[in-house]
């Protein structure tokens, strides 16, 4: 009897000792994986432009030790049907590589890739869910805004359960959900024409490419003379209110958008303010078109709808959308066309960098 209480209670000793073990392993895999997931999302040079040195913005895991098999199995199977699309674009020589080697190229080219997106709703949630799914393995989500009850109808991110949240921070979590492995830095910033040079210096010189999709013509224009000016690949998108036709959204140089309200009225400011050009009348120019800006913009032909004047009782209550009315059908497609410029760019390795020589920057 005494034996067999022995061999209990020893048992029971060995059990609490695996059980303890176990658990202690278990909160180990857990806080790691938070760690990658919440904290290691700084750029390698920190953001000297905010006041953050790069020891206050912690190093990116993928950039400063050396990834697992693991990682890179996954990574290829979860993007090489993109780039199995982009493999042809991807080839630059002659040489007997496979069409395996080339699609394999494009997927980590887009890994290492780094791309901004200024401004997360409408059009700026759908266009970063675009450019994680592509898997681009850096992305800087620059938003100071919170999510309205009446962004429900067109941004990726509104929810029953997110409204009155930050749209960046939501993003963030939806978008390493997707792919835990994207590195994501979060800056909760309104882009003005005080900031935006700052702002822009603290993501050099890991930044490929940024998406423009901010509706306020005054920062607009400022962050796209600023990227010229920079030499920083930009695509920027027109407006999206008012308007129903999907199939009327182009892409085109930003000197050849005609019929956009936003991006005619940033583009004269453009030439105004920061010296532009092309600024000639057509009689001047002798009928011809004025050259490029290798500025890609996003937009919609379709004349924008009138909004019928009304006094509706929901006035009254905080609106978060602009009098004209607009879909989520028609905004997710600008930014999913603003993302395919962006991961068209970085897998053919041929990034339009609008030629800064051509401009001189006024004193406004």
């Amino acid at each position: 009897m005494k034996t067999f209480q022995q061999s209990v209670v020893k048992t029971a000793i060995l059990f609490t000792i695996i059980v303890h073990l176990v658990s202690s392993f278990c909160f180990t895999g857990v806080e790691y994986r938070s760690r990658h997931s919440e904290n290691y999302d700084g750029r390698k040079s920190g953001f000297p432009g905010l006041g953050i040195s790069a020891p206050d913005a912690v190093l990116s895991v993928s950039n400063q030790e050396e990834e697992s098999n693991e990682e890179k199995t996954l990574r290829q199977l979860r993007f090489s049907g993109v780039g199995r699309l982009y493999s042809n674009d991807a080839s630059t020589s002659q040489s007997n590589e496979t069409q395996s080697d080339l699609h394999f190229q494009v997927v980590e080219r887009l890994n290492k890739s780094t791309v901004a997106v200024i401004g997360l709703g409408g059009v700026g949630s759908w266009a970063a869910e675009a450019l994680c799914r592509s898997g681009v393995g850096n992305l800087i989500l620059v938003d100071l805004d919170d999510i309205c009850i009446s962004n429900t109808n067109r941004q990726l991110h509104a929810t029953s359960t997110t409204v009155g949240k930050m749209k960046i921070n939501e993003m963030r979590r939806r978008l390493l959900d997707i792919n835990p492995h994207c590195q994501i830095t979060n800056i909760h910033e309104f882009v003005t024409e005080n900031n935006v040079s700052d702002l822009l210096d603290g993501m050099l010189p890991s930044l490929d490419v940024l998406i423009d999709a901010i509706d306020s013509r005054q920062a607009k224009t400022a962050l796209i003379a600023t990227c010229v000016e920079k030499r920083i690949p930009i695509v920027t998108v027109g407006g999206a209110a008012g308007k129903i036709d999907t199939t009327k959204i182009e892409v085109e140089d930003l000197t050849r958008v005609n019929g956009d309200k936003l991006l005619t009225s940033t583009r004269y400011h453009l030439r105004k303010l920061y010296g532009f050009s092309g600024g000639k009348t057509w009689k001047e120019r002798k009928g011809r078109q004025p050259k490029k800006w290798r500025i890609p913009a996003v937009h919609s032909t379709e004349p924008a709808r009138d909004f019928p004047q009304s006094k509706d009782s929901f006035m009254a209550f905080r609106r978060c959308d602009g009098a004209l009315g607009t879909a989520c059908f028609v905004t997710g497609t600008f930014g999913f066309a603003a993302a395919g410029e962006v991961v068209k760019m970085l897998a053919s390795n041929k990034p339009l960098v609008p030629p800064k020589a051509k401009f001189g920057i006024k004193n406004k």
